[in-house]
């Protein structure tokens, strides 16, 4: 959710209410409401509640919307490029080297030696620079 979709849905709710948050555990929703607090993890913000959970079996999981198998799907811009070629190609490229089983547009495409092209405002974009560095130190 973006910051400015949960202002969004903030607004509809008087501005003296008292905030809860609801944290769903096995059997049971504990709700915290005085220890909330908000910071930031990578430059985005963070909502969290001081929960006292010994003595409780907590299940943690990370769930992603069913997608077409396009990582661009997931949120993760890897840039603009000059064509839909190059653009499948970059994100064939991150497939590739962080492993993940997806379908690739180009299989035959030899993703080990080719070096992707910088994005169309010139600059590298940083995933693909981060595997570019790997690659470079590895050699």
């Amino acid at each position: 959710m973006k910051t400015k979709e949960l202002i969004a849905l903030l607004k509809d709710f008087d501005p003296e209410a008292e905030v809860c948050l609801c944290v769903n555990l096995p059997g049971q929703v504990a709700e915290v409401h005085e220890r909330i607090w908000v910071g930031q993890n990578a430059g985005r913000p963070v909502l969290n509640a001081a929960l006292d959970l010994r003595g409780s079996c907590v299940y943690v999981g990370c769930v992603l919307p069913q997608t077409a198998n396009r990582v661009h799907q997931r949120r993760l811009d890897l840039g603009r490029y000059a064509n839909e070629e190059e653009a499948a190609k970059v994100r064939d490229f991150f497939v590739v080297h962080h492993g993940l089983d997806e379908p690739l547009n180009f299989p035959d495409f030899d993703y080990d030696k080719w070096i992707p092209p910088r994005t169309t405002s010139g600059e590298y974009n940083e995933h693909i620079a981060e595997i570019l560095k790997k690659k470079l130190l590895e050699d």
